[in-house]
Order: C-alpha cells, then structure tokens, then sequence
C-alpha cells in the first residue's frame, strides 16, 4: 500500500510540476503552511502566530482551512464567525476563527476559498495544512516538523507517516522545527532554511471563570488531560515537566468524550487544549481549565523573510 500510495503522490506532483495539471495564481500572495507527515507537528499555531503577526504588520489576513472533521459538506467556501460551532465545520477551523484577528474560510477547494476571502478585502493568504494542494498557487511554502519525531521511519503512509517524499523539503522556502536547537539533526531535512520554534505552556485558565493561574502553581496535582491532538505526548511531557501527574483522557484525534458525566465520575480537574474546547460550546465541568499556549520564535527572522509581503 505505501508503494501505491508513492506512486499516486508522486505522479500527481509531476503532472503540476510540468503544468500537465495547472495551479489557479490570485491576486494577492498565498503562503502555505503545511508538513508532509501525519500527526500533529504546531502547524496551526504557527498558522494563528503568522496570521497575527501580518495583522499588527497592517496587513488584512485570510486564512484557509479544510473544517476538518466538519459536518457541514465545505462544497462552497464559507467565512466563519465565533459564533460557529465545531461540529459543523471543525476544531481548527473554529479554534482559529475565535483566536485569530484574521478572516476563516472553510472549504474543500481552496482556490474558491481564496477568491471568497480576496472578494472580502484579504490582502494575504495563508493556506492551512495547504502543501499538498497544488490547484491553488503559492508564492511561499513552509512546512512545520516536530523535533521528536522528524520523519519517523521514513516510510509512506500506511507503514509510515509520510504524505510526500522527504525531497520535498528541498524544494520549500522555511522548514519551522517545532522544540530543539540541534543544528546537526537540523542537516537532515534538506537544503532549505530552518527555524526552530518552541510552544509553551505557562498558564491555565479555569474555563467557567476565566480566572488565569501560572501552571507551576499546580505542582504536586494530578489531572485528567484531554488533548485530542496528533502528538499528544508532547503535551502530557510538557505538563509532567512542571511537576504534575497526568490521566491522559485517550480519544483519537479531532475527538469528543461526554463532559456531562464528567464530575460524578471523577475526582480529579479536567484540563484541555483549546483545540478540544472549542468542541464543547461553553459548557464545562466544575475545575476544568484550558492549556494556553505561546509560541517563542525569532520575530527578526520573520521580518527578513516575510518583509516582502508587507
């Protein structure tokens, strides 16, 4: 199945490539931010990070998402507002919808995406999870990698974790490695330029008091984890870093469990990423607190590299 898998990839990169198949070019410019494995690697909060720092540069953002998961068909594109519900279109989509300063579109072709979000005064585009979409053109491509995995075994999907081949690295304008400074790993993933970048995890905020507290404060504890994300292990290690024991609540990812029960059959808090508590509407057990993020990355490098666009 991997062979196959390869070799539908592979094929289909060349018929672009040689402009057999051909890409849609908009008006404005579109930055990709993608990875070529499975799993959760901080490609969206570099996408909200990207976003945001365009925005307090001036610039009116779009976003393109998938509404992975969403019920909703996503045949025709559609702006999100935060009153929309994950169900229908998508953690992500709605997470970054409510977190970001930038317009959401959801939509399964992303060319129709783009032009709803340009018709809608997008100055810039950036395509979530958008590197193997080749119908919609880009004028740069950054793909997000975990440190701790990088490309696992280096097999194709269904033995592997790969969705392109790791020469697509070389052909990207900035690999963002997500925890780790080691330049020597840093060798293997191709001649483009790298970035390391870290997530943090510093703060809780209680969800049904918005009451924020500094996570080192809990030390000693234990909870219960939901963290219905690709690589949740990260999270758990981060948590377990400030001295907390951690019940990881197992679900795969994107998934839901039923928080009505959740105090009669617990004793322990509840804590989530915001991914996971966009799902639940606003309604949540008692000691339930949300995981908050923070990305720390060289901003000088942005502004190298992206003061094109400005």
């Amino acid at each position: 199945m991997s062979k196959i898998f390869s070799l539908i990839i592979q094929i289909r990169s060349i018929l672009f490539t040689s402009k057999i198949l051909r890409s849609t070019k908009v008006s404005v410019p579109v930055i990709v931010v993608g990875n070529i494995t499975v799993g959760g690697t901080g490609k969206t909060p570099i996408t909200l990070f990207l976003a945001d720092w365009f925005h307090d540069k001036g610039k009116k953002v779009g976003i393109i998402s998938r509404g992975y998961k969403g019920e909703k068909t996503r045949e025709q594109p559609f702006i999100l507002s935060e009153n929309d519900n994950a169900k229908d279109y998508g953690d992500e989509a709605v997470y970054m919808a409510r977190e970001s300063k930038a317009m959401v579109c959801v939509c399964k072709n992303k060319t129709k995406a783009a032009e709803l979000l340009i018709d809608s005064g997008a100055e810039l585009i950036i395509s979530d999870d958008g590197l193997q979409h080749y119908k919609l053109a880009r004028d740069h491509e950054i793909v997000v990698i975990d440190s701790t995995r990088l490309l696992g075994n280096g097999y194709y999907l269904p033995a592997g974790p790969l969705r392109e081949s790791s020469d697509r690295l070389n052909s990207v304008d900035l690999i963002l490695i997500n925890g780790g400074k080691d330049e020597e790993q840093n060798l293997f993933l191709g001649n483009a330029p790298t970035l390391n970048f870290n997530i943090q995890n510093e703060y809780l905020v209680d969800l049904n008091t918005g009451q924020k507290s500094k996570l080192k404060d809990f030390r000693g504890q234990t909870f219960k984890v939901l963290a219905g994300l690709g690589n949740p292990e990260k999270i758990y290690k981060k948590i377990e870093d400030y001295g907390i024991e951690v019940i990881p609540i197992i679900t795969e990812d994107h998934g839901l469990i039923n928080l009505e029960n959740f105090n009669k059959e617990n004793a322990y808090p509840l804590m989530m990423t915001p991914k996971d508590a966009v799902k639940y509407n606003g309604s949540f057990p008692n000691d339930t607190y949300l995981l908050e993020p923070t990305i720390e990355i060289d901003k000088n490098y942005f502004l190298t590299i992206f003061g094109q666009y400005l």
